[in-house]
């Protein structure tokens, strides 16, 4: 019996190959990039002065040197501090905070600052409002003067 051969299949192949790679390029450049701290302590940001919406301690976010960093100051038990593990672009001057998981174990019942340091990820305008989404609440960097 002779052989049957399907031109139409073997072209439609490499269009289906040439889509598949348009597909993993585009999801490529939406894909984001976390950003890992660059300093971590116990206390508030050094050298700012923490904004009057962080009494009683509510959870805020500064610049350090003239935006080159931000910091994050999250409250919370001194001997299990919360932490930001990563921050990620999601949009324009706009990021998302990923939370280091909680220690195991028992934790002290103070409410202390703990402060996370990040250097401001490439794309985003200082001199624009930034927010940080945290998950139970989003930040606001005011945009520094330019």
């Amino acid at each position: 019996m002779p052989q049957i051969t399907r031109p139409a299949v073997r072209a439609r192949l490499p269009f289906a190959a040439a889509g598949v790679m348009l597909v993993v390029l585009a999801l490529a450049g939406c894909s984001t990039t976390s950003h890992k701290p660059v300093d971590e302590y116990s206390g508030e940001p050094k050298g700012v002065e923490a904004p009057a919406s962080s009494a009683g301690g509510a959870a805020f976010a500064v610049w350090l040197k003239d935006g080159g960093q931000f910091a994050i100051a999250l409250y919370g038990s001194s001997s299990c501090p919360p932490k930001v593990a990563s921050v990620s672009v999601a949009a324009s001057n706009q990021l998302v905070a990923t939370l280091a998981p909680a220690p195991g174990g028992m934790c002290t019942r103070d409410y202390v600052p703990h402060t996370t340091v990040f250097a401001t990820p490439s794309g985003i305008t200082t001199t624009s409002d930034v927010s940080i989404k945290l998950p139970d609440t989003t930040l606001t960097l005011p945009g520094l003067p330019g």
